[in-house]
């Protein structure tokens, strides 16, 4: 782990390098700076003039959603029949592209982001579930009791939780259907994995580490304090499955439905013991990254453009959308500080 004077100087290197997203995080969540401080407000001021948001918000269609390429993803090279959705194609659409803003500091306050969240509602059944259809309503989408769904749904509750849309009203069910449809080891796998309906056919077991990552992200960024325990126990089926893995697996940004520095930012946050295996694992590899002469963190690992999903746990198209804003240097200092920070909050 880093000392408290190594991350101090680490947050120094963030307010001198980062750029102007990354230094308006680093004054809330590792200074502890109210958002609606002076300070942070002269620091959101810059951050709204970054390119990365400019150009989002310049492909960001009438409507309020969002089919696009762009330095987080290459253009979509198909359309489903049917048209995209709030969650396809992956990485290109609405609610992909909310997660990155709600992580640059974007929330509904700006009325962009709220046109796209108002957009996603759109596709909200009577029931809660969020969908993929805006066919017209049949008698299932009234019903109570749904078939569990949370393979995508949980990545739309992900994108609208990290702009500050989980307190909405409309969002009351589809929160109760997912906690509904927590397992007892703590995750999430849809009903098709159960009743091998789903690819591949067969009966899972366990819950599923994709879906459960996703689900766990939307209940910490919902900031909801009563989700708090739902949320500890969907961190500790993600470590009961990293646990299981030999550790030349798991040192990696992602793998196998893990986005694990966001789960180290998690779990550090969470209070979890930062001497458990797997998270020891992880830190321990972070740390490689560290550059003790600068004071940030480095990324060390190959070109995206060069990654393969056999050795890198996604083809360059996965691994465009899943690095972006997270090996860049001030970015990977933000994170990897965050991280360190929770962990030595427990010690």
């Amino acid at each position: 782990m880093l000392t408290e004077a190594q991350l101090e100087r680490c947050v120094a290197w963030l307010m001198r390098h980062g750029s102007a997203p990354v230094r308006y995080l680093t004054k809330v969540h590792l200074l502890g700076y109210d958002r609606a401080s002076p300070a942070a407000r002269e620091l959101w001021e810059a951050a709204q003039g970054d390119p990365v948001g400019a150009e989002i918000f310049g492909k960001q269609r009438p409507d309020g959603s969002w089919c696009d390429g762009g330095p987080w993803a290459p253009k979509p090279s198909y359309l489903p029949m049917g048209g995209y959705t709030p969650v396809s194609p992956k990485y290109v659409t609405t609610v992909w592209l909310l997660s990155i803003l709600g992580d640059m500091g974007y929330t509904v306050e700006d009325p962009r982001v709220m046109r796209a969240c108002e957009w996603v509602m759109l596709w909200r059944r009577p029931n809660g579930v969020l969908s993929e259809t805006r066919a017209p309503f049949t008698v299932a989408d009234y019903d109570e009791n749904p078939r569990n769904v949370p393979c995508r749904m949980s990545v739309q509750m992900d994108g609208l939780a990290r702009v500050g849309f989980a307190s909405n009203q409309r969002m009351v069910r589809p929160w109760d259907l997912l906690l509904r449809w927590q397992r007892e080891d703590g995750g999430w796998v849809q009903e098709g994995h159960r009743d091998a309906t789903a690819a591949p056919y067969k009966v899972w077991g366990r819950s599923c580490p994709w879906v459960s990552y996703f689900a766990a992200s939307a209940l910490h960024h919902s900031g909801i304090r009563e989700y708090r325990e739902p949320l500890r126990e969907a961190l500790g089926f993600i470590l009961w499955h990293l646990d299981r893995k030999r550790p030349e697996e798991i040192r990696r940004f992602f793998w196998h439905g893990h986005d694990t520095v966001r789960e180290l930012v998690m779990l550090g946050e969470m209070g979890f013991d930062p001497e458990q295996p797997s998270i020891r694992v992880l830190t321990d590899w972070l740390e490689t990254m560290h550059d003790p002469g600068e004071d940030c963190f480095r990324y060390t690992g190959k070109p995206v453009s060069k990654m393969s999903r056999k050795l890198d746990g996604g083809d360059a198209r996965v691994m465009r959308y899943r690095l972006f804003h997270m090996i860049e240097h001030d970015w990977l200092t933000y994170w990897a500080a965050r991280a360190e920070r929770g962990f030595l909050r427990t010690m």
